[in-house]
């Protein structure tokens, strides 16, 4: 699953951890890349999202910090019902706002979270450093986020050359109430199309958590 949590600060502009965790735990998703999480925040009274809905959704919670905030950071988190194996940080470039890298290392496949820069040129940067890291695993690579960029934009056409995009490119994701741009995406390398098999993929059916909806696929590794 894919998640741009918005601080789990709804379009209703409430502070609302358990719906966000109630939104994760109806996915039953094993694992879960979050974008826009809050840690120890005054915007989320010094709440640590990451751990809190890790405990409400009895899953492992590991963070990724791009920027420091309002008296604590901000970043990314990838949520797990199983602990990886390890995980690794890597930073990215945003001339608007620091980016970064999320990866965890599961048994039999590696997990990326991410949320690019609103800047061309630097998602395509930050592409080929993912492309770099990804192409050097040997175990299936997948990665996930807000890539912030629409499924015909020359960035996707340059993903593509390296990567199959899983989730629904035909159905939007953003503004959550009344979707009409598509930005989050889960994706995997094209050399892992022998070890992995879609079964399916859906856009989650959530107007008020987020100002995005979450992105949930399903795959069966061979």
């Amino acid at each position: 699953m894919s998640y741009n949590i918005r601080n789990c600060r709804g379009l209703d502009n409430t502070l609302d951890i358990q719906r966000t965790a109630d939104v994760i735990k109806s996915s039953d998703a094993d694992v879960i890349a979050l974008q826009e999480v809050d840690s120890v925040t005054r915007r989320s009274k010094g709440i640590f999202i990451a751990d809190t809905l890790a405990t409400l959704c009895n899953m492992q919670a590991y963070f990724s910090t791009a920027i420091e905030y309002k008296g604590g950071k901000y970043g990314l988190a990838i949520l797990s019902k199983e602990p990886p194996q390890a995980t690794m940080r890597t930073p990215l470039p945003g001339r608007e706002e620091r980016r970064t890298l999320l990866i965890s290392e599961f048994s039999k496949f590696i997990f990326a979270c991410t949320h690019l820069s609103l800047n061309e040129d630097d998602r395509l940067t930050s592409l080929a450093i993912i492309d770099s890291i990804a192409k050097n695993t040997q175990k299936p690579f997948f990665i996930a986020g807000d890539l912030n960029d629409n499924p015909r934009s020359q960035f996707i056409k340059t993903m593509l050359i390296n990567w199959d995009i899983l989730s629904p490119i035909d159905e939007y994701t953003f503004p959550a109430d009344t979707p009409k741009a598509t930005i989050d995406y889960i994706a995997t390398l094209h050399s892992n199309a022998q070890a992995i098999e879609k079964f399916s993929s859906k856009v989650v059916n959530e107007s008020k958590a987020s100002d995005h909806r979450p992105i949930q696929t399903t795959v069966i590794l061979k």
